[in-house]
């Protein structure tokens, strides 16, 4: 792999590439939120580094040390991801195994890396690290990452070069999620790029729950046709669509109450961002500005809902108690 193997990020792409050019050692640190591709990134920067032969698209691929590195045999990189058996990297692994390994030299690249994750390291792990990352020995890079810059310290901020990871384009999160997911259907890819905040790692996720997010959708048609529809249509065709997804009952009415939720929030603050249904949110903003929309009557809306998950509970005759969901939500939401 080169770094035009790399979806997107061409601008990350450049960077990454001058400072193996420079061949100095230095503490990087990529910033993005989890799923944007920090981690691939930082292993093809950490082969490119340790690569005998690197070019402007990264490394050779042929070289003895690109091949202990894809073999995942090279001694010469050592990785501090998340722990296996604590939520946290212990501060007694850094000043043992991390800070005194950073002094001894490769033993078949001219650099040594060091991938360090952020996330799993508390403020005394931080500060444990610090000299190491002032003052590294010239064979030592260190590439530290963060999904949340926060909660870093400034101290670590400031002895690193900071490389952001960017959010990509809705073209390029179709092209990671084509490759990730082969067999994904089209309307579900369609769904997962319009969703995924430019993130392609929860681009992935949506693509890989396949029906789960057929059925969402489902569930938001019926949900947004309600206000509108007959008797006939909530009692034959919308207690149909129930019944057939009877084992799912639990998730469509989870649905619900989101979708609820998301008028809810778009009622009391106009334009608001974070709701779960982003793809039908001229549909949402809608309803949510009619006037026989309210609070009180969404309050109901939700109620009328655990109602029917409370009629679950007690095994209580199914197609009753989802007519009768159906139907609250028909009566208080209709124009």
């Amino acid at each position: 792999m080169a770094f035009s193997d790399l979806t997107g990020q061409k601008g990350i792409k450049t960077r990454l590439a001058s400072a193996v050019s420079e061949r100095q050692s230095g503490t990087f640190m990529f910033t993005g939120p989890v799923g944007s591709g920090r981690h691939v990134f930082a292993e093809e920067f950490a082969k490119t580094l340790m690569c005998e032969e690197p070019g402007k698209d990264g490394a050779c691929g042929k070289c003895p040390c690109c091949k202990y590195f894809e073999a995942g045999t090279t001694p010469d990189i050592v990785r501090v991801y998340k722990p296996a058996d604590s939520k946290n990297i212990k501060v007694s692994y850094i000043k043992d195994s991390v800070v005194p390994e950073a002094v001894l030299k490769p033993q078949f690249s001219k650099t040594k890396v060091f991938i360090l994750d952020l996330d799993y390291l508390g403020t005394e792990s931080q500060n444990a690290l610090l000299k190491s990352l002032e003052e590294p020995p010239a064979h030592v890079v260190f590439i530290l990452l963060s999904s949340n810059r926060d909660q870093v310290l400034d101290t670590v901020i400031s002895r690193a070069t900071e490389i952001k990871i960017e959010p990509y384009t809705r073209e390029e999160i179709v092209s990671i999620v084509r490759k990730n997911v082969s067999d994904c259907p089209d309307q579900t890819l369609q769904i997962a790029a319009d969703n995924c905040g430019g993130i392609p790692g929860k681009a992935i996720a949506i693509a890989k729950q396949g029906e789960d997010i057929d059925l969402k959708r489902k569930v938001a048609e019926l949900f947004l046709e309600l206000p509108d529809a007959s008797y006939c249509k909530v009692l034959y065709d919308d207690a149909e669509f129930m019944a057939e997804h009877k084992a799912d009952a639990v998730a469509v009415a989870s649905d619900i109450l989101l979708l609820i939720d998301d008028l809810m929030r778009l009622k009391g603050m106009p334009g608001y961002k974070k709701i779960s249904y982003t793809d039908f949110r001229t549909k949402l903003e809608k309803l949510a500005g009619s006037p026989n929309v309210d609070n009180i009557r969404l309050g109901k809306c939700a109620g009328a809902v655990k109602d029917f998950l409370r009629a679950l509970d007690v095994n209580a005759n199914f197609d009753a108690a989802s007519s009768a969901m159906l139907l609250k939500i028909h009566e208080e939401l209709k124009k």
